[in-house]
């Protein structure tokens, strides 16, 4: 199973391995593929398609008792731009049981066909992307480039796909969206099965455009639509809405199934010997609880994570006496594990546990299916309280009892069977991270002091050591003055950057120090009269900006993504070179999605405090509520700035 680790650098690298004529072969069209037509070109423009090049045609054919997926695929070259991507043929696929049937390639020109299947050269490349993420995926991709490709060619592709990653046994599933962010001329869908299999599907958005009819003993599903527009995303739409028509199939009929097959792919053959664990672990004086906080640290950061996902190995989770020896496993190793060692100290009630971590709570839609998860998790129960651990998160701080985890929403836990998936239920008394930036102002000529503390607690705390571990502190000092540089003619480091990390209770302090100057505007020297005589200050406070901020309110169809949970406290002290008397001021904003509380107070004569208290209640807005949250952000964002004056 996959899973993004955070703060790593994707490096990308494709490297040739000059299997030509391996992996693939070409073969005729296979005997139960229905013909499609070609459809007419229709009045699309230019103007209306990303890259200069669409699909007139996309069919797909799926014989799910031969495991075989035909595709074929007629794209229009419309502008010059068109032509290095439309002369790019590729098909990934995992070889430890795929086949690549490749049928023939056919050029038409003023609608006059050439055959060009013999000038294919393909070269199999691993595309292994997700090295640098521990990820060893074993998936290739024939590729090749075409010669002579000229505008207003239509480039005609067809291939069959045959095998099925054998860990799924006799299962069957099927997710194909019906639209893109180019528009489709036609699409053309077909499934075929056995009409003694009563499989369950679902067109989403595409009921009425389903016929069915049985021939031969076969159950057929055809879908057919013409003149298909754009996909129009909108911005921050968050990962668990499918923006999309789709169509989805599956042999599984409740997640009770799903769970039977997921404790047979994670079953032991015989109890797993960890001794040598226990020995390296524990000097027999520990607690449980104390047992429980090592295990959960052995497996976080003494294995390393490290994943060989091909074939069997992205769903079958390695033993855990081969993940001992080896020292490294991805999230399902890692997870059996921490399960197995978990349940030799007595902690019975343990359980890896599958979870979808884009879709979330809309895992629900797909229906039941063991091919719609990407990620695997631990739960346990002890002392009648239910804790959930990522065993791929390395150096988290606190114990088993405070540890911080994503909401992945909705989980299949391995060995309780249920007919619905469960939802993640978490307990968080973390504190508020608070932020202070703290001006010492002793001239109106002269650069400022300013301190910037952060203090970060539980996920945060956990995100910030991870990062520090991975770019080092020195970059992250460079991270910081860049930002304020946006903010300052005049930014220099007067120390360096101070970490201190509190792993016991998951607290991490970050300590800057800078001058900063320029930013004081000399009133006498401007056009407004108003303004003479006058120092003047307009102060923005940018890390507000960062969650509040103006933007353009429209109507919306989905919801808008929230970073969920957030909490913090942001303070800004000023200590000005003269007095300054303010009022006191307290403002409230409270809607259904977050809260912000604003206070502004004098601390001594010389010295102002601003205090921001900003907490999410929500990680999405709905599209209903949109335009009022946005207009009340806006309106916020707005009134942030403080202009500061002082008579010289």
């Amino acid at each position: 199973m996959r899973l993004k680790v955070s703060f790593l650098i994707l490096v990308s690298f494709i490297l040739s391995i000059s299997l030509r004529g391996q992996g693939y072969s070409f073969e005729k069209v296979p005997d139960w593929v229905k013909e499609v037509k070609i459809p007419s070109k229709l009045p699309v423009s230019k103007y209306e398609i990303m890259s200069g090049v669409y699909e007139m045609l996309l069919d797909y054919q799926i014989n799910l008792e031969k495991n075989m997926m035909f595709c074929r695929e007629v794209r229009n070259v419309v502008s010059y731009s068109g032509i290095t991507n439309a002369s790019q043929i590729s098909v990934s696929f995992d070889t430890s049981y795929q086949k690549l049937y490749i049928h023939h390639l056919y050029i038409w020109r003023k609608w006059i066909k050439t055959d060009r299947t013999h000038d294919l050269t393909l070269e199999l490349m691993n595309n292994e992307q997700n090295l640098q993420q521990g990820i060893y995926t074993g998936q290739v991709t024939a590729y090749d480039i075409l010669n002579d490709v000229r505008k207003d060619d239509l480039i005609e592709f067809a291939y069959t796909l045959v095998g099925k990653n054998p860990i799924f046994e006799n299962g069957k599933y099927l997710f194909i969206p019906l639209e893109a962010m180019n528009p489709i001329d036609l699409l053309s869908m077909r499934v075929i099965y056995p009409k003694d299999k009563d499989y369950v599907y679902n067109c989403v958005g595409c009921d009425s455009l389903i016929q069915t009819s049985e021939k031969d003993g076969y159950q057929q599903i055809e879908l057919k639509q013409e003149d298909i527009k754009a996909l129009q995303l909108e911005e921050n739409t968050p990962p668990w809405v499918i923006p999309y028509k789709y169509f989805t199939l599956s042999s599984f009929r409740s997640w009770r199934e799903v769970n039977t097959w997921a404790q047979n792919v994670f079953a032991l053959k015989k109890d797993p010997e960890l001794s040598d664990v226990f020995h390296e672990l524990f000097s027999g004086a520990e607690t449980t609880e104390e047992k429980i906080n090592k295990i959960i640290n052995f497996v976080q950061d003494d294995i390393r994570y490290m994943g060989v996902e091909s074939g069997i190995g992205s769903i079958k989770p390695a033993s855990p006496e081969k993940v001992i020896k080896q020292r490294f496993g991805d999230c399902k190793d890692k997870s059996l594990l921490m399960v197995s060692l978990l349940k030799k100290i007595g902690v019975t009630e343990a359980y890896p546990v599958l979870v979808n971590t884009d879709l979330q709570s809309s895992l629900v839609k797909l229906g039941p299916s063991n091919e719609v998860f990407n990620h695997c998790i631990t739960t346990f129960n002890f002392e009648n309280q239910t804790y959930w651990v990522d065993p791929t998160i390395g150096m988290q701080g606190g114990d088993f009892k405070n540890i911080s985890i994503i909401n992945f929403d909705k989980a299949l836990i391995i060995g309780k069977p249920a007919d619905s998936l469960h939802t993640m239920v978490q307990v968080r008394n973390t504190p508020p991270d608070d932020i202070v930036d703290e001006y010492t102002i002793e001239s109106f000529t002269e650069p400022a002091k300013l301190k910037i503390t952060s203090i970060r607690y539980g996920l945060e705390a956990d995100m910030r050591r991870s990062l520090v571990e991975y770019i080092s502190a020195n970059k992250l000092q460079e991270i910081a003055e860049a930002d304020l540089k946006e903010q300052y003619p005049e930014v220099i480091k007067t120390a360096d950057i101070d970490l201190h990390d509190d792993i016991v209770k998951n607290i991490f302090t970050t300590n800057y120090q800078f001058d900063v100057g320029g930013f004081w505007q000399d009133g006498d020297k401007g056009t407004n009269e108003a303004a003479k005589g006058l120092w003047i200050f307009r102060f923005e406070p940018q890390t507000m900006y960062r969650e509040i901020n103006k933007s353009s309110c429209e109507k919306r169809k989905y919801e808008y993504a929230v970073y969920y949970p957030l909490n913090f406290v942001y303070r800004v002290i000023f200590h000005f070179p003269k007095p300054m008397i303010i009022d006191d001021n307290y403002t409230l904003y409270d809607n259904n999605v977050f809260t912000l509380e604003e206070v502004i107070e004098q601390l001594s004569s010389n010295s102002i405090q601003i205090e921001y208290t900003y907490k999410t209640k929500s990680n999405s807005i709905k599209p209903g509520d949109y335009m009022k949250i946005c207009e009340e952000k806006n309106k916020i964002a707005k009134q942030f700035p403080l202009v500061i004056y002082f008579p010289k």
